[in-house]
């Protein structure tokens, strides 16, 4: 095994439905996840880690041990954690899969960048719900999952997650591009919802 392929060490921060499905996929591909909740004693969650191979800690521990951090918490609760999360973060490769549903700007890309500014930084995970993430396929098509964020060592790790889950990973650009991926979120919402496609519609590129 390369250094290339050698599992990553993730935190996910975040005990909800997306955080979860995400860690049973990353653990059944070999990964080791540690889930960081204000509550790690929490009972349920507990029983859910040692069912999947995971762990439970605080949020700062499980960032402090991590490469690769999830950040799957609700987004209106980011203003208060990414200032407590961002002397952890640095160096290392962030995932913000949250949604700040009801501000102008979903996701918190530039308060990432500015508080833990050498942290390599990624939208992903945001555009579609959980349900997809545990079953990629649609008929005998495996959806995509478009993605934001810089080239290099971090975008390999995002997208080795990406394919962990079964999708398809779709670079999309830098996080100037951040937006695009906060506009299918709109668009997975009201196809879902407004247009009764259901929570399993996603996306996928086609091309010539």
């Amino acid at each position: 095994m390369t250094s290339s392929d050698s599992p990553l060490r993730i935190a996910v921060v975040g005990g909800g439905v997306i955080g979860r499905t995400l860690a049973e996929a990353w653990t059944r591909s070999g990964n080791g996840v540690t889930f960081g909740v204000r509550r790690p004693q929490d009972d349920d969650l507990l029983q859910f880690a040692a069912g999947v191979g995971a762990n439970v800690a605080s949020i700062e521990t499980a960032v402090a041990g991590a490469d690769t951090v999830l950040l799957a918490i609700a987004g209106d609760a980011m203003p208060e954690v990414v200032p407590q999360l961002a002397p952890h973060l640095a160096g290392k490769t962030v995932i913000d899969a949250t949604n700040n549903v009801g501000s102008p700007v979903l996701n918190s890309i530039a308060d990432l960048n500015a508080l833990a500014p050498t942290a390599r930084v990624y939208r992903a995970f945001n555009t579609v719900g959980w349900e997809n993430f545990a079953d990629p396929t649609y008929g005998d098509t495996v959806g995509d999952l478009l993605y934001s964020g810089p080239a290099g060592i971090g975008q390999r790790a995002v997208e080795r997650l990406i394919g962990d889950t079964g999708l398809r990973p779709v670079h999309m650009g830098d996080n100037d591009k951040a937006h695009l991926a906060d506009a299918l979120t709109a668009l997975w919402f009201t196809l879902a919802f407004e247009q009764g496609y259901g929570r399993g519609v996603g996306f996928k590129v086609l091309t010539r």
